[in-house]
């Protein structure tokens, strides 16, 4: 009990409002992952005693993760691959203008996930780090199978594009060093392939550069021109705390499953979030709520997210075994002050161990009262115009795909990637399957590579993969799940089916023939790829037989949607476009913050020339030139992170 009163000793709370804060301020920007604040902190801790570092840290960790939120519930952009299942219902609400019920909801959630997470760190530590123990290559591989399997049953869209979106994702995680034969592959000759896609980069492309794209083109709509956003509804905290605790389901689901999911490696908040809202939509009488702003939906996703925090660090505790990348970075940390995590730690550092567990706990108490408390000022984000928030997310953008690795070939990635999405999302794609795909694709391609090496050292591989309580309880529910998406998916297509011979006959038949045509290329290059050795072509193969499939299915439907209105680009707006991809990619031609402010003089100068809202010259001006010099301030002399240099220098 000792160790308890440490923890409200005055410089060890202000150390963790601090890590609370930056880790809040990481996670609300784009491309600002929870590892990646991590990561930067960890020198500044280098002058820190071990238990005040390991307090930062951990502050900056659960701070991050629920700080993704805030732009996944205002923008439908995620701060962090953990905050994707929130955006499904998080960003309706705020549609609806419950912008701020939503954000309550999140706080409250998050909290009580995270709450229960620590106390099963604090007290269940060893316990569940054996349970973990038992999890080897199948057992990850049928975990990472069943996520990608509730891509069907979590995103809008029909059954059938949302798990060829999956596909898709899955086919972009091929790309580069083979993470178990340690071979490149689908390179193409291409040097910058070589290292693959970076998580990060992929996933602004997928969300943050659609979104500003669509903002950019309600600026070409006459009939959007009056751009002023839909106001807040005022909501009382007392009545947000009583829909959480009134749907203790969906807590304890996605507290359950965070928990489960961060202890076991390399899965993290992104699969544990999916995976709980997939489950709390699985038991529940209203399914079509989901994804129009259900409130089951943020609850399930938010308290997933933050218990996974405590399950993470549970084996990389006990065991010196991350549970997420973040999870990594900590054990850096840990090393650094000379502390060797495993069953000792609690012995030989019992005084920097237990204080810090302690600490994590009392994280999450002090993080009600400032994701509370600062609400008001987050729901303010959302009255920002759409012509200044669309070059704003661009710039964020830019930014956050830069600094994950230095590397500008993640800016031209999150660019073609978020040109791509932009196009797919006219023609009812969803973001969500190929984010989930991208992520768990390389995650079942080394546990199934790894789990036949093994069961072939031990006898077979099909026994292996086949036999024991875990594997079939997870393929059991991988069968469940695709019954249940199918039959849900047979259900809403006959109650909007509906008659037909009003299509144009010509209409159909071209759909029908680019979906064939699809299907044959996917063939195709199944056979290609037989030319690669056993361990890199046997998951591509087998992810383009079942892509071919899901096209011909997706040519054989009776009524096939005919494009309407909404899958045509506005004429006015492809200069545009044009023009600001080629602002986007010309980063290193004119440098980063030169880029900013052509960004916000051109897309707020074409409103103001359409004559669409009040603002005068002179302010797009003085606002341009205010907001670089801001980033200017924060990113060079403050914080000196690395920004795109210029090629001619």
């Amino acid at each position: 009990m000792a160790f308890i009163g440490e923890i409200f000793e005055l410089h060890h709370l202000l150390y963790l409002a601090a890590g609370l804060l930056t880790g809040i301020i990481v996670g609300a920007l784009p491309g600002l992952t929870p590892t990646m604040g991590v990561a930067l902190t960890i020198p500044f801790t280098f002058t820190l005693g071990p238990t005040e570092g390991l307090i930062l840290l951990g502050g900056i960790y659960c701070g991050s993760v629920f700080g993704g939120s805030i732009p996944a519930i205002l923008f439908n952009v995620p701060g962090a691959p953990a905050s994707v299942a929130t955006t499904f219902d998080g960003y309706p609400m705020a549609q609806k203008g419950q912008g701020r019920k939503a954000l309550e909801l999140t706080t409250i959630a998050s909290v009580i996930g995270g709450l229960l997470g620590m106390l099963l760190l604090v007290f269940f530590a060893p316990v569940f780090a054996d349970i973990s123990l038992q999890f080897g290559p199948a057992q990850t591989f049928w975990v990472a199978v069943f996520g990608i399997t509730a891509i069907a049953a979590i995103s809008d869209g029909t059954v059938i594009k949302n798990l060829i979106g999956g596909g898709i994702g899955i086919g972009l995680a091929f790309v580069g060093i083979h993470t178990v034969t340690g071979l490149p592959r689908f390179t193409f000759g291409i040097d910058s392939f070589v290292g693959g896609f970076h998580i990060v980069a992929v996933l602004i492309g997928l969300f943050a550069l659609p979104q500003a794209f669509r903002l950019v083109e309600k600026l070409t709509e006459p009939d959007n021109r009056h751009q002023s956003p839909l106001p807040m509804k005022p909501s009382t905290i007392g009545q947000s705390f009583k829909d959480v605790l009134l749907r203790p389901k969906s807590v304890l689901i996605g507290s359950g499953v965070g928990s489960f999911i961060g202890m076991i490696p390399g899965a993290g908040g992104n699969i544990a979030s999916i995976l709980a809202y997939n489950e709390v939509k699985r038991f529940s009488k209203k399914k079509n709520n989901f994804g129009k702003g259900e409130k089951k939906g943020i609850i399930a996703s938010e308290s997933a997210n933050n218990a996974m925090v405590g399950g993470s660090l549970i084996p990389l505790l006990t065991l010196g075994i991350p549970g997420s990348p973040t999870a990594a970075i900590f054990l850096g940390g840990l090393l650094i002050h000379g502390i060797w995590p495993g069953r000792n730690l609690f012995v030989d550092h019992a005084d920097v161990a237990y204080t810090f567990l302690f600490s994590m706990v009392a994280a999450q108490i002090l993080l009600l009262f400032l994701g509370l408390g600062l609400i008001k000022y987050m729901t303010k984000l959302a009255l920002i115009p759409t012509f200044l928030m669309a070059p704003v997310i661009l710039s964020f953008s830019i930014i956050g795909a830069y600094t994950t690795q230095n590397n500008v070939f993640d800016v031209y990635t999150a660019v073609v990637i978020g040109s791509v999405m932009y196009f797919l999302q006219r023609y009812d794609f969803s973001a969500a399957p190929i984010a989930l795909g991208f992520i768990l694709g390389s995650i079942a391609e080394e546990g199934l590579l790894t789990g036949i090496q093994v069961g072939i050292a031990e006898g077979g591989a099909w026994h292996y993969f086949f036999s024991g309580g875990w594997n079939l309880a997870l393929i059991l529910l991988i069968f469940g799940t695709i019954a249940a998406s199918t039959f849900q998916g047979i259900s809403s297509h006959r109650k909007k089916e509906s008659p037909s011979r009003n299509t144009e006959f010509g209409v159909k038949l071209k759909r029908r023939i680019l979906w064939i045509l699809c299907a044959a290329f996917c063939l195709l290059a199944a056979f290609l790829v037989n030319t690669l050795q056993f361990e890199l072509r046997i998951m591509p193969q087998f992810t383009l037989i079942i892509l071919s499939l899901l096209s011909m299915i997706e040519a054989a439907k009776k009524n096939i949607n005919v494009p309407n209105n909404q899958y045509i680009l506005p004429k006015k707006m492809v200069p545009l476009l044009l023009l600001i991809l080629f602002i986007l990619f010309s980063v290193q031609l004119i440098g980063f913050y030169f880029q900013v402010l052509l960004l916000m003089l051109l897309i707020p100068g074409y409103a103001i020339k359409k004559r669409w809202q009040t603002f005068s010259y002179k302010q797009l001006l003085a606002v341009s030139v205010v907001f670089t010099g801001i980033l200017y301030l924060v990113f060079s002399l403050i914080f000196q992170v690395p920004l795109p240099a210029l090629s001619w220098l």
